[in-house]
């Protein structure tokens, strides 16, 4: 009886194994029929808990195992789910059709607007917001505008071929000598490893880390921040050098081990 048992384990620790161990990067494009945009559409691994969107071509990479269920998502099409099967991860791309979302309505009512016939004046009590350049299709910068760092080379040089009597940068002075410089650049520096990580997180899926390498959910950041900063982790997932990025992870799940 105890054997019986103890090779029912067995089985499904391999089980398990063979299941983590077929995980790949699972790459499609979504297509219709219609010329409607197939850009930024919800790719979506239910069972990974990870998700991305499409690129201005439809097209989409996303880290699956074998039975995962994949959700692709948008306004403008009807939802569409699909589970994943070893023919799909081996392929080099699944093409998934969509189908284009119609809202019926089954009555339209249509009341008059107080329009007063004084076009700038039912404008204005339209609520239609502003137009900024990004509506109209012209570059610009949408972000947040960062603060220059003025470097002290190029303090110390301005200083130097200053025209005699003219004003020196007190201000970029101070935030050098107070340190002030030294901490918003290590602020930036934790910002982007935030970010990066967070990708890394929300690519893989939370339970990819849980299952894999035992770790509780809220150890989940703390384990692949330290994977960050002990190997050239962003470097392999920029390059989509996914198996590489797993080794990184085993080797950083063996030091977290060996430190305990």
């Amino acid at each position: 009886m105890n054997r019986f048992l103890f090779l029912f384990f067995i089985l499904g620790i391999l089980n398990v194994n063979a299941q983590i161990n077929n995980s790949s990067l699972l790459k499609g494009r979504v297509s219709t029929n219609d010329s409607i945009s197939i850009s930024s559409i919800h790719i979506i691994n239910k069972t990974r808990g990870s998700a991305t969107i499409t690129n201005d071509d439809g097209y989409f990479e996303i880290f699956s195992t074998v039975k995962d269920t994949i959700i692709i998502s948008a306004i403008q099409f009807s939802v569409k789910i699909i589970v994943i099967n070893n023919e799909m991860l081996e392929s080099k791309e699944i093409v998934i059709p969509l189908e284009e979302f119609i809202n019926q309505l089954s009555e339209v009512i249509v009341k008059p607007h107080n329009l007063s016939g004084d076009l700038f004046k039912d404008f204005e009590n339209s609520g239609v917001k502003a137009i900024n350049f990004y509506n109209m299709g012209i570059p610009g910068f949408k972000g947040k505008r960062k603060e220059k760092i003025v470097s002290s080379k190029s303090l110390i040089m301005s200083t130097i071929f200053l025209p005699l009597g003219a004003p020196v940068d007190i201000e970029a002075v101070y935030k050098h000598v107070s340190g002030y410089y030294k901490r918003l650049k290590k602020k930036r520096k934790l910002d982007i490893e935030f970010d990066v990580v967070a990708n890394l997180i929300k690519f893989y899926g939370i339970d990819y880390f849980i299952e894999t390498y035992e770790v509780t959910e809220d150890k989940v950041y703390e384990f692949v921040s330290g994977t960050y900063e002990n190997f050239p982790l962003k470097q392999s997932f920029k390059r989509n050098e996914h198996n590489k990025v797993m080794e990184y992870f085993d080797q950083n799940h063996i030091r977290v081990l060996s430190n305990e």
